[in-house]
């Protein structure tokens, strides 16, 4: 099964082509317009360079967030948009267990994903296998460590950047290279490989704090 993966929930736009769990190819870019003018020309170049036709592809993964608003909302529309045209499966994987993806696997261990949220904030999420230890929430950076601490888990890991940020991340055991420091297509696709497929009507982006709405000028 061909499988295309995009995310776009961080400045970091990115897209993964995958023919069954083959990385076929994959791209990324950094952008400043939250990836409205970037994204489809990237997805177009990958498919061009691969032979791909968008018709080829039996699932699409999309990062869901929480990140960027305005990014997170033209991924999910994009994908949205493909699968409405083609009729291929589509996956949501949020931003928090891509870059988890595959930290403490074999292990009994507890996995915090921490990410930049803006606003002096960020999201944190802690998982065990497949148990939720901590759902989704948004911390002022300074909370953080204390509500890590409040988990219960006899031993946790903390994946993503965003973990760089806290008073002392030498407390913590941290792991926030590549691809374990922001959400990434290939990260995605792989996550979504072993999910099964998602509602498209009820697919939507997952913001965790709600996101600001400004009133029209007068």
């Amino acid at each position: 099964m061909k499988l295309a993966a995009l995310d776009t929930s961080t400045a970091l736009g990115s897209v993964a082509l995958f023919d069954g769990t083959e990385l076929v190819a994959e791209d990324s870019q950094s952008v400043s317009n939250a990836h409205g003018e970037s994204l489809l020309p990237m997805v177009d170049r990958l498919f061009a360079k691969v032979g791909w036709k968008p018709k080829d592809v039996a699932r699409w993964a999309v990062g869901i967030g929480p990140g960027s608003f305005t990014g997170v909302r033209i991924g999910v529309a994009t994908v949205k948009g493909i699968v409405i045209a083609t009729g291929a499966e589509v996956v949501g994987v949020t931003s928090l267990d891509a870059v988890a993806f595959e930290v403490g696997v074999g292990v009994e261990v507890g996995v915090a994903s921490v990410l930049f949220a803006m606003k002096g904030e960020v999201f944190l999420q802690v998982k065990r296998g497949g148990e939720m230890l901590l759902a989704p929430v948004n911390v002022r950076i300074e909370d953080a460590p204390g509500v890590l601490q409040g988990v219960a888990c006899a031993r946790l890991v903390v994946a993503g950047a965003g973990a760089l940020l806290l008073a002392d991340p030498a407390a913590f055991e941290v792991i926030a290279d590549p691809p374990h420091d922001v959400p990434r297509a290939a990260s995605v696709g792989r996550v979504a490989m072993g999910r099964a497929p998602d509602d498209l009507a009820t697919l939507e982006p997952l913001y965790v704090r709600p996101p600001e709405i400004t009133a029209p000028r007068r």
